[in-house]
């Protein structure tokens, strides 16, 4: 299996690989010292790999911190430890599944595809910019960068820096046109996506949604919560749900397409969500993650744990406005880019500013 095959070599590899590069591979969490890894006393074969064994612990994380997921079972366990393997995704969230894919890829840098030639424009100079070599001889050149996911989780975009751009060629967008993201922020992690969507299918999004009459489904008073109908204060928008619409199934697998996953699965997305806003409604600064502080769900959604919640929102404009008439959304804990650190303004001081 090639997860198993990877993990391996890069595991047994590990300091040759990281002996010039300030890199860590190991979990992440703060280490109880009364807890020790379960791979820490596994039999003796483990001994081999032992002064290589970040890699191993961050790729299996343990039964308490490894979520199981719909693929789970189809994980291959390294012939000697018996631990899980990680998943291995491009720069771009392609996931790595065979050897001849693999291989495809090196060829494609080997063969000197994906060359960039630094035009005039600032575009042109991102889009080079994510994809050199890092060398300083200005020849900027396409490498193959893996990135290793622990078993149970999801690959996550790792941006350098704002106006990074993303080129997505396995995702298909409408008409065929090429997807991409535009870093916006790196905390939060933003990403502007091009060429996500059309006007046809906004518009058969909107209308189905206006036209429908499940009480389930319906353009009703937004609610918050898990399950049940609650309204809250915070949230005075309006909202329905297409779950199995046409142009809902479309938009939700390029979401998911998007978002590093190599195959389609259902139970892991929410159903689209068609919010209408007038000038009196609007959404209070929120997290958008289910919260279940009393355990009352089935579902558990720890995902520091085995739960799993949500870890990204894609949201879609329908409409547009002028500057000015409203619909913005705000990420209350990030700068505006390209905004100076001189130019911050803390919240004390913006309140007495209005004030």
């Amino acid at each position: 299996d090639l997860d198993a095959t990877l993990t391996h070599t890069f595991a047994t590899n590990t300091q040759s690989i990281f002996s010039n590069a300030q890199s860590s591979c190991g979990p992440t969490w703060e280490k109880d010292p009364t807890k020790p890894h379960y791979l820490d006393q596994v039999n003796e074969n483990y001994n081999l790999l032992t002064s290589y064994s970040s890699l191993l612990k961050y790729c299996d994380m343990g039964i308490d911190r490894t979520p199981i997921q719909p693929d789970h079972n189809n994980l291959v366990r390294l012939a000697q430890v018996k631990s899980l393997p990680c998943t291995f995704h491009t720069r771009e969230g392609l996931r790595v599944t065979s050897l001849s894919m693999l291989v495809e890829l090196a060829r494609e840098v080997q063969s000197g595809e994906g060359e960039c030639e630094v035009g005039d424009n600032k575009e042109s100079e991102q889009t080079c910019a994510s994809i050199s070599s890092g060398n300083n001889d200005g020849n900027a050149r396409k490498e193959l960068h893996l990135y290793a996911v622990s078993a149970g989780r999801v690959f996550m975009f790792a941006p350098k820096h704002v106006g990074e751009i993303f080129e997505l060629p396995h995702v298909k967008g409408p008409q065929g046109l090429p997807v991409s993201l535009e870093v916006m922020s790196l905390t939060p992690r933003v990403f502007d996506i091009y060429n996500f969507f059309n006007r046809d299918e906004s518009a058969a999004i909107v209308d189905k949604a206006l036209k429908e009459t499940s009480e389930t489904h319906k353009m009703k008073r937004s609610s918050t919560g898990a399950s049940g109908y609650n309204l809250n204060s915070k949230r005075t928008s309006e909202n329905g749900f297409d779950t199995h619409g046409k142009e809902a199934q479309i938009v939700k697998r390029r979401c998911m397409d998007i978002l590093g996953f190599d195959e389609y699965e259902e139970s892991l997305t929410d159903g689209l969500q068609v919010l209408r806003y007038n000038k009196t409604t609007g959404y209070f600064p929120h997290l958008d993650w289910i919260d279940d502080p009393r355990k009352k769900e089935e579902h558990n959604f720890d995902s520091a744990g085995v739960g799993s919640n949500r870890f990204a929102t894609i949201l879609l404009y329908m409409s547009d406005l002028e500057a000015g008439d409203g619909g913005e959304t705000l990420f209350s804990h990030g700068w505006p880019a390209g905004q100076a650190d001189e130019d911050h303004v803390q919240l004390d001081d913006a309140i007495d500013a209005l004030r």
